[in-house]
């Protein structure tokens, strides 16, 4: 090769080198593609760890449940069959996709239907409405998983892509929308599973085919072509509606930013101040509720003409109205909403600095329970050492003082050490029993006498 740079980024970017034999990935494709026995166990149980994280909030729990589910096998399977020609795999893979939604959607939407607590919390919210990152997400992590699926040592990949593109969340989020009749949470989470499914196949079709796989062999070269016309018909069926669907969530994204960004920058003025706002960018709109002082028509003559400024279409409808009295049903529930999550914010603060401070005390607790702590041996032990030098103590005591601190423990925590004695000990003996004590103690903390 004449271009050395060219020749060096060709050996660096190789997939080759490490990838499994074919007939060794092909089998553990077919094996994610089943669901039966463990597999459809697994994903029962998957289903309901899941509902259980989003029905209490918990990201954890959620992540657990996306480490276990076995539903990335279906959708890898459908992008691997498209790329090796091989209509079996296809069929099974999609056959078994819709099974396991199915199961998923039925088994979740009964876990909400029976379970006491209806509330959707943030977890849930999250996957209602797909993002432009849902998609980049779904395409990258896709390709992650196909390149993992294919090394002899995948290492790490296919978990941390499981996670990643969150198919487990959004079918429980349906089956909560079904169960409570929320029909704007059922679909808006089967569009980010679609989103996820395409994608994810997508990236595995490409990536499949970059790869020095065989091709099927077929009995007549007609049936070949008909395989493979077929074949890039489902590959065109899946990747056309992907560029449409990724199109119209980057212009979602696009206009909520951009509307956001002209709120804040443009309607919140000294003197005035934005109570709500409403954007829509499926109907272009900016629904502002405004308190304080009135603006003016030139003023709002103004902030239309900078809405251009903020590439906004130009047929974006700005609504601005102002005082309570413009305040509706909607503002209502927006501005409770908001003084709930500021209220869920400062608790949360606040358990957090009782949760630190609590752990700071037990940290001096066990440090002051520890009998290594002050340097010293336990009382019984140090009164016999003690009374060899010093005859007259008839009792010793061992105490600690203890301050809090920010950095350590060390330098705040002083050893009292309390003696009784027969009769009173001469200032000079005294005085050799401290020193004593504090050179017994190692000098890890300052040593306090007292006599009684």
């Amino acid at each position: 090769m004449k271009f050395p740079l060219l020749r060096w980024l060709r050996w660096r970017f190789d997939l080759s080198h490490d990838m499994a034999e074919p007939e060794a990935i092909l089998a553990g494709v077919e094996e994610g593609i089943a669901f039966r026995g463990t597999n459809l166990w697994v994903l029962i149980f998957a289903i309901l760890v899941a509902s259980v994280g989003l029905n209490v909030n918990s990201t954890a729990v959620i992540i657990g449940a996306m480490l276990i589910s076995p539903l990335m096998g279906p959708i890898v399977g459908i992008g691997f069959g498209a790329a090796t020609m091989e209509v079996a795999i296809i069929r099974r893979g999609l056959k078994n996709l819709v099974i396991a939604a199915g199961i998923s959607l039925a088994v979740s939407a009964l876990y909400f239907r029976l379970t006491p607590l209806t509330d959707a919390g943030s977890e849930l919210l999250a996957r209602t409405s797909p993002t432009t990152w849902d998609v980049l997400i779904a395409l990258f992590g896709g390709a992650a998983g196909a390149v993992g699926l294919t090394r002899r040592a995948r290492g790490n990949v296919v978990p941390g892509v499981a996670i990643a593109t969150a198919l487990m969340p959004p079918l429980c989020t349906a089956g909560y929308g079904l169960a409570t009749a929320h029909w704007a949470y059922l679909f808006g989470a089967l569009y980010l599973f679609f989103i996820n499914c395409v994608f994810i196949t997508l990236a595995t079709f490409l990536v499949t085919r970059i790869l020095p796989f065989p091709a099927h062999a077929f009995i007549s070269k007609s049936q070949a072509r008909r395989v493979q016309l077929s074949i890039w018909a489902v590959a065109l069926f899946t990747a056309v509606p992907s560029v449409y669907l990724a199109s119209s969530i980057v212009r979602r994204t696009t206009f909520n930013h951009n509307a956001r960004q002209f709120v804040e920058e443009q309607l919140n003025l000294p003197a005035s101040f934005v109570v709500t706002r409403r954007i829509d960018p499926d109907t272009r709109t900016i629904n502002v509720l405004m308190a304080g002082q009135n603006l003016t028509p030139t003023q709002l003559q103004a902030a239309r003409s900078r809405l251009s400024e903020y590439r906004l279409p130009t047929n974006t409808q700005l609504t601005i109205r102002q005082g309570i009295a413009g305040i509706d049903s909607a503002d209502a529930r927006s501005l409770r909403n908001s003084l709930l999550d500021d209220v869920n914010n400062r608790n949360e603060q606040t358990m957090a600095g009782y949760d630190s401070r609590l752990a700071q005390l037990q940290q001096m607790l066990a440090a002051a329970d520890s009998p290594l702590s002050t340097g010293l041996p336990p009382a019984p032990v140090l009164l016999r050492e003690v009374q060899i030098e010093h005859p007259n103590v008839r009792q010793l005591g061992l105490s600690r003082l203890l301050q809090p601190a920010t950095d350590s423990l060390r330098a705040d925590t002083t050893v009292v050490v309390s003696v009784s004695t027969r009769r009173p000990l001469p200032p000079a003996e005294q005085q050799r029993l401290a020193e004593w004590l504090r050179i017994r103690a190692g000098e890890k903390h300052p040593v306090q006498l007292l006599v009684k």
